[in-house]
């Protein structure tokens, strides 16, 4: 009596022969450079392309008449730049942050100008697939919407990605 394949044997050799002649397609999707911080409970983002500089808070200089969306100015390296309380832009409560110390400033190139955004935490610079990012969530809420261009998540937190020049844009209007 012949010995007979045993039926594992049969379905490895049917796998490899099927593996053999699978291709497999690598696809070079492109990334997107993400900087993420934190305000308040939330974390948010900036595009990579965006945020240029990370600064430790340092003392701003006041410009009378200014309003609230903007709390000073500070001397970069010979060029002064107005650095804007990204949470009153967004209507989230003040935060006193010559007083917390634990604030830092996102320096952003938006057009010609350079600005400085107030944030409390700084958390990651992320690489993220295009395919990664989504569409806002409908769920969003209505103070950070419309200035929202995407999500993405990041261990297994929703990051809103916040466009610097829409906010700026609010701040000059």
């Amino acid at each position: 009596m012949a010995d007979k394949p045993l039926k594992s044997d049969t379905i490895l050799s049917q796998i490899d022969a099927h593996s053999l002649t699978e291709k497999i397609i690598e696809i070079d999707e492109p990334n997107v450079s993400f900087f993420i911080f934190q305000l308040g409970d939330y974390l948010f983002s900036f595009c990579g392309s965006q945020a240029r500089e990370i600064l430790p808070y340092t003392a701003l200089t006041w410009i009378p008449g200014a309003t609230a969306h903007i709390p000073g100015v500070i001397n970069l390296r010979g060029d002064v730049a107005a650095v804007l309380d990204l949470k009153q832009i967004l209507g989230m409560n003040e935060a006193n942050y010559e007083t917390t110390g634990a604030a830092f400033i996102v320096m952003v190139r938006s057009g010609d100008g350079r600005n400085g955004f107030l944030v409390d935490t700084i958390i990651d610079v992320v690489e993220v697939p295009n395919s990664a990012t989504k569409q806002v969530l409908s769920t969003l809420d209505e103070r950070f919407k419309r200035f929202a261009s995407s999500q993405f998540e990041y261990r297994r937190n929703l990051v809103t990605v916040l466009d610097a020049s829409l906010l700026i844009e609010k701040v000059n209007s």
